[in-house]
């Protein structure tokens, strides 16, 4: 049975592997530069190293005793446990220092990730290295379990407002984390950026490997033979089986429901998105399902835009 180790480092101690891990993840695979990757606090920090079968493959930081930052793990390994492994090691290792609050910046296609490792959100996304990040914390010594993280999907019913493109990339990241059963998209606009959002795409992907029972639903206006260049459409083709698309006549706003809880809408650059609304979402299901059941099968798209 392979095992999981992470262990505590310094640089002085781990330079080589630290730098493999973190050029991989952060500067080849998401793209960040290397004036912001190696910063001076590398040398006096704490850092922690995970091996599987004796090879270092996820690495974090420890910064001013409380600043979780370069949390990675080599693609190859993920879906392993291995990043709850580490989180779950600085946790001890906190407590067994007397540390009382943990921080990070977390990439928002994350926080559902750390969310079920005991983390809380507590600010707006923001952009990092151009990816959009949310500020999370954790209390060493809480033992509050019920403790709920702004954001989480069956608990937080306040509206956001998405500021800027970047930012309502972020909540759709956060939204996009927590969504495992259905994804229902009204689509009035598909110009719009958000349409094929990358996160969109690898969540649909994601979410139907890990569950034959998932279902997306795109209901678009007044379709055209474009559309079918998108990156909406195109995975369409290769997952037939979990994606069902129609299109209406009818004049629909662009909204988009998450497991029958949260919702999200946009008009331009206007976006607003609430994690927590059976009420509105029981209300707008009701419109969808007189719009979907006039709408028409797009049954084969490739062969339409011949």
């Amino acid at each position: 049975m392979t095992r999981i180790k992470v262990r505590s480092t310094t640089w002085d101690q781990d330079r080589v592997s630290l730098k493999e891990i973190r050029n991989q993840v952060f500067i080849h695979e998401q793209g960040v530069s290397e004036r912001l990757e190696w910063d001076k606090e590398d040398t006096s920090c704490e850092h922690f190293v995970a091996y599987m079968d004796n090879e270092a493959v996820g690495c974090a930081r420890l910064v001013g005793n409380k600043k979780i930052g370069r949390m990675a793990v080599l693609k190859a390994y993920r879906g392993k446990g291995i990043g709850k492994e580490i989180l779950d090691h600085i946790k001890r290792h906190a407590s067994q220092k007397r540390y009382t609050r943990l921080e990070l910046s977390a990439q928002c296609h994350a926080y559902e990730f750390y969310r079920s490792c005991g983390f809380t959100a507590h600010s707006s996304p923001y952009e990092d290295a151009n990816i959009p990040h949310i500020d999370m914390e954790l209390r060493v010594f809480s033992h509050d379990e019920d403790s709920k993280s702004q954001y989480y999907k069956n608990s937080d019913s306040d509206i956001y407002h998405g500021k800027s493109h970047l930012e309502a990339e972020g909540y759709l990241d956060i939204l996009l984390s927590q969504s495992h059963r259905s994804i229902i998209l009204c689509i009035n606009n598909m110009q719009h950026p958000l349409i094929n959002h990358e996160g969109l795409i690898n969540r649909i992907k994601i979410a139907a490997r890990a569950n034959k029972h998932f279902k997306t639903y795109i209901l678009v206006s007044n379709y055209h033979p474009s559309f079918n260049d998108t990156a909406l459409f195109k995975l369409a083709d290769r997952l037939p089986s979990f994606i069902e698309i129609k299109t209406s006549s009818d004049n629909i706003p662009t909204h988009w429901v998450f497991d029958s809880n949260a919702w999200m809408d946009f008009d331009g650059s206007e976006s607003r998105f609430c994690y927590s609304d059976r009420a509105k979402i029981k209300h707008f299901m009701e419109r969808f399902n007189k719009w979907w059941s006039h709408g028409k099968h797009i049954m084969d798209t490739r062969r339409l835009s011949i």
